[in-house]
Formats: structure tokens, C-alpha cells, sequence
């Protein structure tokens, strides 16, 4: 059972690095195009005060699709007050590919949430989406929400983040911790 924990965490890390390569690729292209003339591109008619240029949705959900059905609540209750949510079932359309598609829509994202439990830690997907989430709001300022929905320990870098509980609560409670993230995207 070590081997397999030590596997996991060499796989995570080297996708971590992997990411981290290819964001740093991306802004070093970018900042090369600027130097070199390019215009930076103007922002979308959809942009809103606060969010970067060029912003399609509000916020990006990572998930395990274990838990599909407590997402799709939550996400309604996102779109119910006005904001723009992309996660997989939203962005995907027949015949994407489906990395391209996932790291478009993080890209057209203003921020990232990561759905926490032990479905999403031992998913491979997840963990992609959550290095590139971290390191978008490292370099570039974006939101990273952490929600924990089950017991589950927080990686590192997320842990340092003030996170949703969402364990054990429901009703009321509920009701408020989602206004507060709402509240989080929007400010």
C-alpha cells in the first residue's frame, strides 16, 4: 500500500511540473508576442469590473465525478445568483478534445474552485486542474477557493487558503456559506 501512495505522489508531482512548464511557456509566449508588437487581446463584451480581459465565465469548477450530484446543487446556486460557471458538462461539446477543452475554459475563467474529497484527490484529472488552478492564482492574482465536502487532507498549497467547510451543514447554514463564496467570485 506504500508503493502506491509513493506512485501517486511522484505521478502528482510530476504533473504538477508539467503544468507549472506549460503556464510559464504560455506567459513567456504571450510576453514575447507584446514585445514584439502584438496587442493584448481587448477584453469581452461579457467582462465585468474587476475580472481580467477577455473572461467568458466567473469561475471554473473542478470535481471528481463522484460527486457530480452535490456539484450540480452548488453550481445551480452559482448560476441562480447571477454568475457564470463553467465545469466539464457545461464547456464540453461532441468531438472536443478533451484537455483542450478543459484548459480553455480554465483559461476563459476569472477563478478556480476545487471540490475537495477523496474522490477528487485520487482523481489524475483533478489533480491537473488543481496545479493549474494554483499556479493561475499564484502568478496572476485570480481567486482559488478550496470547498471540502468530505473528510479529506487538503494538499499543501490549498491548505493555505481559507476554505469552505461544507461538511455536516445544511439548510440555512448552507444557504450562507454558499452566498459567501458567490460573494468571494464577485469581489
Amino acid at each position: 500500500m506504500e508503493a502506491a501512495g509513493l506512485i501517486f505522489t511522484a505521478v502528482g508531482t510530476v504533473a504538477g511540473v508539467v503544468a507549472a512548464y506549460y503556464g510559464w511557456a504560455a506567459v513567456r509566449a504571450r510576453s514575447q508576442s507584446r514585445a514584439q508588437g502584438s496587442r493584448p487581446p481587448l477584453p469581452s463584451s461579457g467582462s465585468r469590473r474587476g475580472e481580467p480581459a477577455g473572461s467568458v465565465y466567473d469561475v471554473f469548477v473542478s470535481y471528481s465525478h463522484d460527486d457530480a450530484d452535490w456539484v450540480i446543487r452548488f453550481v445551480e446556486r452559482l448560476e441562480d445568483g447571477g454568475l457564470r460557471v463553467a465545469r466539464d458538462e457545461v464547456v464540453f461539446k461532441p468531438g472536443d478534445v478533451l484537455v483542450h477543452a478543459v484548459e480553455q475554459a480554465i483559461r476563459d475563467s476569472s477563478h478556480g474552485i476545487l471540490v475537495f474529497s477523496p474522490a477528487s484527490m485520487a482523481s489524475g484529472w483533478v489533480k491537473q486542474e488543481y496545479a493549474t488552478l494554483m499556479q493561475r492564482s499564484i502568478e496572476s492574482g485570480r481567486r482559488f477557493i478550496p470547498l471540502v465536502i468530505k473528510d479529506v487532507e487538503l494538499p499543501e498549497f490549498a491548505a493555505t487558503r481559507y476554505y469552505a467547510d461544507f461538511r455536516q451543514i445544511s439548510g440555512t447554514e448552507y444557504d450562507q456559506l454558499v452566498t459567501r463564496v458567490a460573494e468571494a467570485l464577485r469581489s
